[in-house]
């Protein structure tokens, strides 16, 4: 693939990512001086990750990194929960006005004897998903 972007380094500090047409002005200090050319790009996608850790200051560097190696974990247990189960958890869970919560939930993983998934992992597939709504209050709306 032809490479069309660059990270590119202001002498203010700042990594930004440019078109290799045209190098904009630094989103920080709005100046073009003495920008370098870090590395060039054939993916913004590529550029995007690379650009937000060259931004990110050390001392949070690691929590970020730990906490996105535990959120990225391709063998997380919510993985495995089926969407039968899914329904199984949400159809016992929610009210006659469509409502459910985390006690709701819990209760259901309860009833189900289900030890490996969390409510706030059912909540989170329900909303990856686009199944519920949060409400202002702590609790979901269910579309059926």
């Amino acid at each position: 693939m032809q490479e069309r972007w660059a990270m590119v380094r202001c002498e203010c500090g700042r990594y930004f990512g440019s078109s290799l047409k045209k190098i904009v002005n630094c989103p920080r200090c709005n100046t073009k001086k003495n920008q370098k050319i870090i590395k060039k790009y054939s993916s913004s996608e590529l550029l995007r990750d690379d650009i937000s850790k060259a931004n990110t200051p050390s001392e949070i560097e690691n929590e970020i990194t730990t906490r996105l190696e535990i959120y990225e974990k391709p063998n997380r247990d919510s993985q495995s929960v089926g969407k039968e189960l899914i329904g199984k958890i949400l159809a016992s869970s929610t009210s006659d006005e469509n409502i459910i919560s985390i006690d709701s939930i819990s209760d259901s993983i309860r009833e189900l004897s289900l030890t490996k998934i969390s409510p706030e992992d059912i909540i989170e597939i329900l909303e990856a998903s686009s199944l519920v709504l949060r409400n202002s209050n702590g609790t979901w709306t269910v579309f059926q």
